[in-house]
């Protein structure tokens, strides 16, 4: 074979082992700054230790390439080999068992070891010989045989081995055995098993070493100290070894191999010489010889077997051989035992997250909740492996661990709202997505968020500290470099003394064995949604209801007044009296119902009817009153007064309009008395007859305007039926109404008595509002326990087996508040002091009392 520069590379001795944009330019030194670049794969030279011979792998397998040292193993000078047919040297069997073996194999944990004689001068004598196939030339490489006396059978030993390992429990537990087992093999100082992260830093993982030398179990090691070409050599060539780092390289004559007229690539040599980068980084530990396994599965360097010793030791083929077959069985073995560890440990998870789930979805009531993530939160920590977790639940929030602030909890929380993808959002390097997270990097570099409704009120949070990221790296690895006269050097490391290194506002990394959680924990959201639809579903009955319930109220005020009654819908008569039809002149209601209201009013007053009716927004409790001419039957025109009131009717908004002539005095007070009926009925609530929340606002801050210029205080009570939801769903909606009805019978009597004058109200469901002025924090204390105590003396029974708390009759919840209005508050003060001490309530088991 001959030709140069157009050989195509063999895949597995592919040059590709840096990127050409980096290469270096010709004449450039390698030093610290650029050894990312160096090409150690094709360094020119070997170790003394053996000797290289480069054939042709085609006939006459000429020898076209040696080591400079020829002449100290086979008496022969390098010059006088090359050109000569291999055969003169190591024979013809031994050529052809060469030619036999398939060295071009891909599994490169399985070297072609051989046993040859060379004639060297008056004796033969007998060498090891490792073989394989680089870019169109068999490599051969030639180290003495030298006598192996062994105290242990090899079968037995590697029996041993396999027990041993497979005894053990965890990924952990056999790296050590490992560790000890291959110590004793080779004989070696030390002997480390390493683990890449997914920045290629390492860690030592398990460790066996001669007593009085310092450990190294739990270093990490920067990414810099293996840079990349080396790691890609590792995977070619599983086993390195360095019998003596204080060596003088060999050169290979000629540099030039025939066929591509490039230097000779060694990427699966054994006698490579290796990078003086790395011979000074071994010189700084006082490292004297060291083997190097590689650990590989699936093509991915994942780890090394790191042996140290500390002076020159010679490892013999038999035992390299050994290593180099257990290396791959362990590389199998290792990842087996991570993906086993990994699985149990996600079954804890699941079962964990399992527990957590139940707290949410089998209680209806919060305050339990929270009485069951108080028990579990150290369950709730461990589960993603976190520092600290927040809970939001129905506006209370829960934190547990080192967390950050509340408010800084709440702005975090909308951010991370609006980034979720499937309820979920995680990031280890939070600060660098959401900037103001710098401020509490310390708690939270990392988080976990989990939304457990659709609207995403309640979440879960949890956060990992920068802190966690803190390594313990053999040497500092900010300071490796040192630029000294004679250029970069590596700095001594001979201590290696623990250095700490905080990465910035970075966390672990959430695995996905944590991550693989997040499905079981979304069931959380199936669930409140489905509650919440349940109730969406309960209060669209109770609305329908009550909106039903004023028509009711509203048909019977038409049906039974004296005076003119029209209610108006997109303009059209819905409904009319007979009173009105008579107004008008016609006989009957009929006539008019279905008919655009509009044409009843005269051209002249359309204008100013119109106006009126616009000035009244929906739900609008305003009455506004006015005199306009109406169209009679007749086609005469006819002034009446009349009242509109803004409704709703049938779901849609419309209008109640009363009119009459008011000639005699009973035809006006007749219309009077109509009027005030039907400002009572917009401004109550139809089924308790208390003022609806909307006209308690608003008079609450009239009030508070008031107090400010009289200097009077303003109390307020937020009362809650107790899992009034879940006495709807057991008891029915009825037995509900009923039940509301008696609270809201018990707030008036004690609430309006003369020396209160209390203004209550019905905000939703079995929720009420109490409000006075003047007023100090023992009045409102002692009416909101005389509150407590009447409900529950109404002995309204509830079911147990529905029941969460342990009372037997139905109680109420009822948080205080008293404030001293001034001009630098606002009543929303004054509401969210009444919630927050209700919520307070609430937590401590219901049927209670709170003022904070």
């Amino acid at each position: 074979m001959s030709g140069t520069g157009d050989y195509q590379d063999d895949q597995l001795l592919n040059r590709t082992l840096y990127n050409s944009q980096e290469e270096l330019d010709p004449g450039e030194p390698i030093d610290l700054t650029n050894c990312e670049k160096e090409p150690i794969h094709i360094p020119g030279m070997i170790q003394p230790h053996g000797v290289l011979i480069s054939v042709l792998s085609e006939s006459p397998h000429t020898i076209v390439q040696c080591s400079a040292n020829t002449f100290e193993f086979f008496g022969r000078n390098a010059e006088e080999l090359i050109g000569t047919p291999v055969a003169d040297l190591i024979g013809g069997e031994s050529l052809q068992e060469l030619i036999d073996r398939n060295l071009s194999a891909s599994d490169t944990s399985d070297l072609q070891y051989m046993s040859l004689k060379i004639n060297a001068g008056d004796t033969d004598d007998r060498f090891f010989g490792i073989a394989h196939s680089s870019e169109g030339l068999i490599i051969l490489e030639l180290e003495p045989a030298q006598e192996e006396p062994s105290t242990t059978n090899d079968y037995n030993w590697i029996h041993n081995f396999f027990s041993r390992v497979k005894r053990t429990s965890t990924r952990y537990e056999a790296s050590q055995v490992v560790a000890e087992q291959v110590k004793e093999m080779l004989g070696y100082d030390r002997v480390m098993v390493y683990e890449f992260d997914e920045q290629w830093n390492g860690k030592v993982i398990a460790e066996a070493r001669e007593v009085g030398l310092e450990p190294f179990l739990g270093h990490h090691y920067p990414a810099s100290d293996i840079p990349r070409q080396a790691r890609e050599l590792y995977l070619r060539n599983w086993l390195r070894t360095i019998v003596d780092v204080d060596y003088a390289p060999v050169p290979i004559v000629p540099t030039v191999q025939p066929l591509t007229g490039k230097p000779l690539n060694l990427s699966l040599s054994v006698l490579r010489s290796v990078s003086p980068m790395h011979i000074e980084y071994l010189q700084n530990m006082g490292v004297q010889a060291t083997v190097t396994i590689s650990l590989i599965h699936d093509g991915e360097l994942w780890g090394l077997i790191t042996c140290h010793h500390y002076s020159p030791k010679y490892v013999p083929h038999r035992i390299r051989n050994l290593c180099n077959f257990l290396g791959a069985f362990f590389s199998s073995e290792l990842v087996q035992r991570q993906q086993l560890d990994d699985y149990q440990e996600e079954i804890r998870l699941r079962q964990t997250a399992s527990r957590i789930v139940q707290i949410f979805i089998g209680n209806t009531s919060s305050n339990r909740v929270i009485a069951d993530l108080d028990k579990e939160q150290e369950s709730l920590l461990h589960l993603m492996k976190a520092s600290g977790v927040v809970v939001s639940y129905q506006n209370d929030l829960m934190f547990y661990g080192k967390t950050p602030s509340a408010e800084q909890v709440r702005d975090l929380a909308d951010w991370l709202s609006s980034q979720a993808k499937d309820y979920t959002y995680h990031s280890s390097k939070l600060s660098a997505e959401y900037p103001p997270a710098e401020k509490y990097k310390k708690v939270g570099s990392g988080v976990l968020y989990l939304s457990m409704d659709q609207m995403h009120r309640d979440y879960i949070i949890w956060f990992r500290a920068e802190v966690l990221q803190t390594v313990d790296w053999a040497g500092d690895p900010a300071k490796a470099v040192i630029k000294a006269d004679d250029g970069y050097r590596l700095s001594p490391r001979k201590s290696f003394e623990k250095w700490r290194e905080v990465v910035e506002s970075t966390s672990y990394p959430w695995l996905s064995k944590e991550l693989n959680i997040l499905p079981e924990l979304k069931s959380i959201v199936r669930s409140q949604t489905e509650n919440q639809l349940r109730q969406m579903e309960v209060e669209a009955i109770q609305n329908a209801r009550i909106l039903r319930d004023n028509e009711h109220r509203y048909l019977q005020l038409m049906e039974l007044s004296p005076v003119g009654f029209f209610t108006v819908t997109q303009g059209k008569i819905i409904y009319c009296n007979s009173k009105a039809a008579q107004q008008l002149g016609y006989e009957s209601t009929e006539e008019l119902n279905g008919k655009a209201f509009h044409h009843y009013i005269a051209d002249s007053s359309k204008d100013g009817f119109h106006q009126k009716m616009e000035e009244l927004d929906t739900g609008n409790t305003e009455l506004i009153t006015g005199k306009s001419y109406f169209k009679q039957a007749d086609g005469d025109s006819l002034l009446l007064e009349y009242t509109l009131a803004s409704v709703m009717h049938g779901g849609e908004p419309s209008f109640m309009i009363l009119i009459h002539q008011g000639v005699s005095s009973s035809d006006k007070k007749e219309y009077a008395e109509m009027t005030d009926q039907l400002k009572s009925y917009l401004v109550t609530d139809s089924l308790t007859g208390l003022s609806i929340c909307s006209v308690f606002d608003r008079e609450l801050c009239q009030e508070w305007e008031s107090c400010i210029e009289e200097k009077y205080s303003m109390g307020l009570l937020m009362i809650d039926v107790d899992d009034f939801r879940t006495y709807n769903l057991t008891h029915g909606l009825k037995n509900g109404d009923l039940c509301l009805q008696w609270v809201a019978d018990v707030l008036r009597v004690l609430g309006e008595r003369e020396e209160y004058h209390a203004s209550i109200c019905r905000k939703s469901g079995g929720k009420f509002r109490l409000r006075l002025k003047d007023v100090t924090k023992e009045v409102m204390l002692t009416l909101a326990e005389e509150i407590r105590q009447g409900v529950e003396a109404l002995q309204i029974p509830v079911q147990h087996s529905l029941h969460e708390y342990n009372h037997e009759w139905l109680t109420v919840s009822v948080g205080a508040a008293v404030i001293l209005p001034d001009a630098t508050t606002h009543p929303d003060v004054l509401f969210e002091q009444a919630e927050a001490s209700l919520r307070s309530a609430k937590n401590q088991g219901k049927n209670n009392v709170t003022m904070l």
